[in-house]
């Protein structure tokens, strides 16, 4: 008994070094009046406090270090031009509902118009994090993705809004089952989306027929899809406030579920129940950015969501067959699947608590 808690302990120590993924999408809207390109970034105020350093972010601080978050993000690199860069006239940063927006204009050189956000790189950030850029020019829209992949684009540059295939696979790097999620330069390490990889993984561990596990599956999936459609059309859109720390319950509640094996017929149901809640998640943390003001930004959500729920699929046809295959083994079963239930319970209950 003093071995299973010791090991139990361990277990619950390890799964509180990881941390959920951060809200790892910005949002910017640029607006080119001839020399003038007006600027205004939204990002989660989480996203802004890395960027100062870990610092409280209230009023007051946005106030004074207006021009702090503006070199950290999109003014540290100048727009440039074949005959000088852009001069900036003086950031301000504010409030604009739960997102932080740091607002600045820039004058501008004639000749074409190149941006970098190396910010996008930065180790402060997510190594998901994505900037959605709406550019307005004549009243004309254009969205744009900028990752670290692709940190760069022109002003002005003719061509297609950003393809929704490339917004899919934006959505399966998100998820973590992009390859590029597993490794960076410093080598192997644990991708961002980990609370939702170890969500699906708690699902799927108390076993059953491979149509049972293919029925979660498929509940959480259109539990997440009736979600985006939902705060899409402004139908239900709680506040992530609320809405994070039940997720982070959800994770609790699965694993603990998982390892009890008390409702193993209604699962799908749960598994429905709980896409729900975790899809207002996701749609609620981009709607504070107000992404879905335009077609483009309703595109850019569906494809998004649909990259999410194609990795989802991918966790589930890698996890499920070793799954079924614990469960053919007594020891495994008993022993192995719960400790791994154990230490994902004690992940969801950790996040639970710093969420609140």
């Amino acid at each position: 008994m003093t071995r299973a808690l010791l090991a139990f302990a361990l277990i619950c120590g390890f799964a509180t070094r990881g941390d959920a993924h951060p809200l790892d999408v910005g949002y910017l809207r640029v607006e080119t009046k001839g020399a003038r390109v007006e600027v205004a970034l939204d990002l989660n105020p989480e996203a802004a406090a890395l960027l100062l350093g870990g610092a409280k972010v209230d009023a007051a601080v946005l106030q004074t270090r207006a021009a702090e978050l503006a070199a950290a993000s999109f003014a540290r690199e100048p727009i440039t031009t074949p005959t000088g860069p852009c001069t900036w006239s003086g950031a301000t940063a504010r409030f604009e509902g739960r997102a932080v927006r740091i607002s600045d204009t820039a004058t501008c050189p004639a000749g074409e118009r190149r941006w970098k956000f190396s910010f996008v790189r930065d180790a402060k950030i997510s190594a998901t994090f994505e900037l959605l850029v709406k550019e307005t020019i004549a009243g004309e829209e254009k969205v744009t993705l900028v990752d670290r992949y692709e940190p760069e684009f022109v002003l002005g540059a003719t061509g297609a809004t950003y393809g929704l295939g490339d917004l899919v696979w934006s959505g399966v790097e998100h998820i973590g089952v992009a390859p590029n999620q597993w490794h960076d330069a410093g080598g192997p390490k644990l991708p961002d989306g980990l609370d939702h990889i170890l969500f699906l993984i708690a699902l799927l561990l108390a076993g059953g027929k491979l149509l049972r596990l293919a029925g979660i599956a498929t509940g959480f999936t259109l539990g997440h899809s009736v979600t985006l459609a939902l705060a899409v059309t402004g139908v239900v859109r709680p506040p992530p406030s609320v809405i994070e720390p039940i997720i982070a319950l959800s994770i609790a509640l699965a694993a603990a579920e998982a390892f009890t094996g008390r409702f193993e017929r209604q699962r799908w149901m749960i598994a429905t129940g709980f896409g729900l809640v975790h899809g207002f998640g996701f749609a609620a943390a981009l709607l504070e950015l107000d992404l879905s003001s335009s077609a483009d930004m309703a595109k850019a959500l569906f494809g998004y969501n649909l990259g999410v729920e194609l990795g989802q699929l991918a966790i589930v046809l890698v996890v499920a067959p070793l799954v079924l295959v614990a469960h053919k083994h007594d020891f495994v079963r008993t022993y192995v699947l719960r400790a791994i239930a154990a230490a994902i319970f004690c992940a969801g209950m950790y996040w639970f608590v710093t969420r609140l």
